[in-house]
């Protein structure tokens, strides 16, 4: 569905009669929006965009379509500055995805990573510790490097310290690091 400015109508294409009725027929298939994802991505973004949202209000808890549509903003991220507004909608669709699929290990990798390189550090530290009480302990050796990593960069001395001392209570053998 594209949408013009000038009128604010929804205008839909030929080409995607196909792909609207599909979706129409199996609203529920992770299939069907895919190839409608795919067919859309050739185009636009706005267009992709919508086509995506609407994918994650019929299948809010799938992984696929979240980490697709993930992987797109924050590819398309890396060209704008801290202040751009549209970071705000990446990190609000972040923090959606979240709601969903807060025991998945790699959406919250990434999505601390993304916070990370926009050098938010309070917000950075909340997400680190967000992911390590959603996360079962046994996905925390993934979120602990990238946490290590974040706090050796900046420099807040007890801060790191705060953090190293968790991190030993999960690996002991690790204190001569």
């Amino acid at each position: 569905v594209v949408s013009t400015q000038s009128t604010g109508v929804a205008v839909m294409k030929d080409e995607d009669i196909p792909y609207e009725e599909e979706v129409l027929r199996n609203s529920y298939s992770v299939k069907s929006w895919l190839r409608y994802v795919e067919h859309k991505s050739r185009g636009p973004k706005i267009p992709l965009y919508t086509v995506y949202e609407r994918a994650l209000k019929e299948l809010p808890c799938s992984y696929k379509i979240w980490y697709k549509y993930l992987c797109l903003l924050q590819k398309q991220t890396k060209h704008w500055s801290v202040e751009d507004p549209n970071i705000l909608h990446v990190i609000d669709c972040y923090e959606r995805a979240l709601v969903f699929l807060h025991k998945m290990p790699r959406i919250w990798m990434d999505y601390c990573r993304f916070i990370v390189d926009l050098q938010l550090v309070t917000k950075a530290r909340h997400t680190f510790d967000r992911a390590l009480q959603s996360l079962p302990i046994t996905q925390h050796c993934r979120i602990w490097p990238i946490y290590l990593e974040f706090i050796k960069r900046h420099n807040i001395k007890e801060q790191a310290l705060r953090v190293y001392r968790r991190y030993l209570q999960l690996a002991p053998d690790d204190t001569e690091l």
